[in-house]
């Protein structure tokens, strides 16, 4: 028993050494779990064109090819749209102060009894520039300098994992199958079915979650985009292209949109009310395509969160890493619940949870007596000569009909 305690004891510092050792070369690990996730995420794609008789490693050029043209393509169409509605944005913010001093303000003073005032570009300006030479010395300015020069360095950086993480991922996809099996391997023989079997359910709901969420993603994206411009909304179309990427994060996509559709609005019609109005409507129908139409049909129940637990997923994974904890909060909640069920129905099965079941046999009396939480049972035992007695008893029977018969 002490033996086994030790066993264990050296095994989870073994893993705790290994997690911190991981943590400390996390810059190197970084790229490896991204490869990872992009060969789990585009491995169906590969396994398909690998079937029809392509071989693997063009299965996985032909893959990556296809991925690098379509971002090419919505890139070159999207690109000059997003710009020209950019240049539109900038030269709208004089007559929006215009507005804000000439219509907004007194509305807002003579509405609510404030001090009247007005926007004054020179004198913000000057205001900023007084800021910048009184709290920014030559040493702050030289550490600024140094605070770009190490942001220009984290800049190349990053962009040296993205083009490793390709590379990295092609390697991972060639191999797929023996690393899987490499991985399988590892588990105990005891817990291999089990296992498994919750490695393919987390496989299905991750599955489940990415493809359905991206789609959800683009078509709300559109649903966005095509109404604010149905309503006259200028920069309507990178407004809902916005919205829709945000919405991979539950909720903030609609409060991001909502907010931008209204202050373009605002700066473009002033306060028309019926313009905010359509506004509002085109975003509760972008709700209710959602939640009725996207999501049953493409997501379904398999993530299996409740409105409640989402909400609670996304702020913590905030708390825990910023914007990529927020991305990676629902699909990690998912994978928890699914091994939470799986806790539970373990639990429920073990001696911990039931009621032992108790068989006391008594020789002397004959009888032997079940007890467990829901039964209590008494047996009585014969002793071998009745049933032999009953034995003959219903052969001569057995006989006796035979013979009537013949």
């Amino acid at each position: 028993m002490q033996d086994r305690t030790l066993k264990r004891i050296f095994i989870l510092a073994g893993i705790a050494l290994i997690l911190w050792v991981l943590y400390l070369l996390k810059p190197v690990v970084l790229p490896f779990i991204g490869a990872f996730l992009v060969a789990y995420l585009f491995s169906p794609l590969v396994d398909k064109l690998h079937k029809i008789g392509l071989p693997r490693w063009l299965s996985i050029s032909a893959v990556f090819i296809g991925i690098g043209v379509v971002i090419t393509l919505a890139f070159w169409y999207l690109v000059p749209l997003v710009w020209e509605q950019l240049m539109y944005a900038k030269n709208s913010i004089p007559s929006g102060i215009h507005w804000a001093n000439y219509k907004f303000l007194p509305w807002l003073s003579d509405s609510f009894n404030l001090v009247p005032m007005e926007l004054d570009v020179d004198q913000i300006s000057a205001a900023i520039m007084e800021y910048v030479q009184t709290n920014y010395s030559a040493d702050s300015i030289q550490a600024m300098i140094a605070k770009l020069a190490q942001s220009g360095l984290n800049f190349i950086q990053i962009g040296g994992t993205v083009v490793l993480i390709p590379i990295i991922a092609f390697y991972f996809l060639l191999d797929w199958d023996r690393m899987l099996d490499s991985f399988r391997r590892l588990i105990p023989r005891r817990y291999e079915e089990q296992t498994l079997v919750i490695v393919k359910e987390c496989h299905s709901v991750l599955g489940a979650f990415v493809k359905g969420q991206f789609l959800v993603m683009v078509l709300l994206g559109v649903v966005y985009a095509m109404g604010l411009q149905l309503i006259g909304l200028e920069v309507g179309l990178i407004i809902g292209m916005v919205a829709g990427l945000c919405s991979i994060i539950p909720y903030l996509g609609f409060a991001v949109g909502i907010i931008a559709a209204v202050i373009a609005s605002l700066f473009q019609f002033g306060i028309d009310w019926m313009q905010l109005l359509l506004v509002g409507v085109v975003f509760m129908i972008g709700q209710a395509v959602e939640g009725y139409i996207l999501q049953p049909f493409l997501l379904g129940d398999k993530i299996g969160l409740s409105p409640v637990a989402v909400v609670f997923a996304v702020l913590a994974g905030a708390q825990l890493g910023g914007i990529l904890g927020m991305l990676i909060a629902l699909p990690v909640a998912a994978v928890i619940v699914v091994l939470l069920r799986h806790a539970r129905e373990f639990y429920e099965n073990s001696p911990m949870y039931s009621t032992p079941t108790f068989v006391v046999q008594d020789s002397s009396a004959g009888s032997i007596t079940i007890e467990t939480d829901q039964v209590d049972v008494d047996i009585e035992l014969k002793n071998q000569v009745v049933k032999a007695q009953q034995a003959s008893e219903n052969s001569s029977k057995i006989d006796q009909i035979d013979h009537k018969e013949l």
